[in-house]
């Protein structure tokens, strides 16, 4: 029993950061339309802000308290995306250019910032500080490390202050509108490029929140990006498209999913790579919407 709660503790902390990626597709899509496949590399973004913010890391680092560089970090990535907005995505929306268009120009500019961030940081492992430590730690009778309780409170935090943002404010029903129907919405007065702007800044600081969530664990590698844009991506399909808890909970069974392969399936611990692909095929074919229904 001890081993099935350390596993579901890795489990869930796993699952949050594979729901923070998926909540990275979901606020650009929920309002816009357009599949942001870059949303693993503004990850890999983050987790390399966060080692040169944490770190006294070559090429750069400044060795910042942690309380001072998580405030930066999620500023920057919120810059960042709202410039990837700007440059890349606007122009083409501009132009009546096709739905496709924007999604075409995000797959290019994940090959631009794999590539830069190779080529500044080199292929290496980076490793940000643990803001707890490693010791042992125990919540009653679930057991894992510090960072594995940070994650998933932090989580938990960055997940409710979305829903509250689209259940309880004007801006939130703003965003839902736009997803609804973006001409009504111009004619009633929402200003659709702001819209779109705020969706790829908390895109980018959702999806670089979780790149540095996740290096003290895993490492910041320049190919870190592409795994965690797929199983954000079947998260999100998991849970359901439409419902920011969905995004989460996709997550959580993704998650949950891949570690009991690894732990319990008489195979070998490669092949639980494949459990995204899967449960993402099974869920489009059988499930469309996810596990969660969008509202009426």
């Amino acid at each position: 029993m001890a081993d099935f709660l350390q596993i579901l503790v890795a489990a869930t902390a796993a699952g949050s950061i594979y729901g923070l990626v998926a909540l990275a597709y979901l606020l650009i899509l929920r309002p816009t339309g357009i599949i942001n496949f870059a949303a693993g590399e503004w990850a890999t973004v983050g987790a390399f802000t966060g080692v040169v913010l944490l770190t006294a890391q070559e090429p750069i680092g400044f060795s910042l308290p942690y309380a001072v560089a998580l405030p930066l970090l999620v500023g920057f990535m919120a810059l960042f995306g709202w410039a990837t907005e700007r440059l890349a995505v606007r122009p083409l929306v501009e132009r009546g250019a096709p739905v496709l268009s924007p999604v075409l120009a995000l797959l290019g500019l994940l090959i631009v910032y794999r590539e830069g961030v190779s080529l500044i940081f080199g292929p290496g492992n980076f490793f940000s500080p643990y803001p707890f430590g490693f010791r042992g730690f125990s919540i009653g009778p679930f057991a894992g490390t510090p960072q594995s309780f940070y994650i998933i409170f932090s989580t938990l935090g960055v997940f409710a202050c979305v829903w509250v943002f689209f259940e309880r404010t004007v801006w939130g029903k703003a965003f839902a509108a736009t997803a609804l129907n973006r001409r009504a919405a111009a004619l009633m007065g929402i200003n659709l490029r702001r819209v779109t702007a705020m969706s790829f800044a908390a895109g980018a600081a959702a999806a670089g929140l979780a790149g540095l969530l996740l290096s003290p664990n895993t490492s910041a590698h320049y190919l870190m990006g592409l795994p965690l844009a797929i199983k954000g991506f079947s998260a999100l399909v998991i849970g359901g498209v439409g419902r920011v808890e969905g995004a989460l909970l996709g997550g959580f069974v993704l998650a949950l999913a891949e570690r009991l392969t690894v732990r319990y399936a008489p195979i070998a611990s490669t092949f639980a790579e494949a459990v995204p692909l899967i449960l993402l095929i099974a869920f489009l074919v059988f499930r469309p919407t996810g596990l969660l229904k969008p509202r009426e």
